[in-house]
């Protein structure tokens, strides 16, 4: 049985930032697909304006929104709002999740932690998402959204941090 493949997969190096897009292979990956967007909505957004719905469960950040992700999502959801493009930028780990709670004031729970956030990310991002749109994720892995969703993996950028960081991994997929 052969290997085929029709994405892209790049490695770049760069400093790591706790700002995400701040990184310049990453922003410079965000960037070639902000370019056609009209409609984008980001559930983590930090102090990112990029895109046209921000959230971030912060008050003390930029976003336009301060509410869990999945209830930002559902309320979108609830004003029928369909996007080409979704970032997913949430922290990566247990223990980054506990940072960002704590700085809100919010306990962690064991499913924050869990693959439940995960699946109910993905379950409502697919809501948001219009055909052909762009889901954009950022971690340590390469799960994204995935076929049980519909998606076409597009592209792969691993952007290594050198000595003991984690590479970050960004993915772009396709909604088919």
């Amino acid at each position: 049985m052969g290997f085929s493949r029709d994405y892209k997969i790049n490695r770049v190096w760069a400093m790591p930032n706790s700002n995400t897009f701040n990184i310049p292979p990453i922003n410079k990956f965000i960037q070639k697909y902000f370019v056609n967007s009209k409609i984008s909505i980001d559930p983590f957004a930090k102090n990112s304006e990029l895109a046209t719905y921000t959230n971030d469960i912060n008050t003390e950040t930029k976003a336009k929104f301060h509410l869990d992700a999945i209830k930002f999502m559902e309320f979108l959801t609830s004003k029928n709002v369909k996007a080409d493009l979704i970032i997913l930028d949430p922290p990566y780990s247990p223990r980054q999740m506990a940072e960002c709670y704590k700085q809100v004031g919010r306990k962690t729970t064991q499913q924050d932690t869990q693959i439940t956030s995960w699946s109910n990310w993905k379950y409502n991002i697919n809501n948001l998402i219009s055909k052909n749109g762009i889901v954009l994720t950022f971690g340590w892995n390469t799960v994204g959204m995935g076929k049980k969703y519909n998606f076409q993996l597009i592209e792969i950028l691993l952007v290594c941090h050198g000595s003991m960081h984690n590479d970050t991994i960004c993915v772009a997929e396709r909604k088919i």
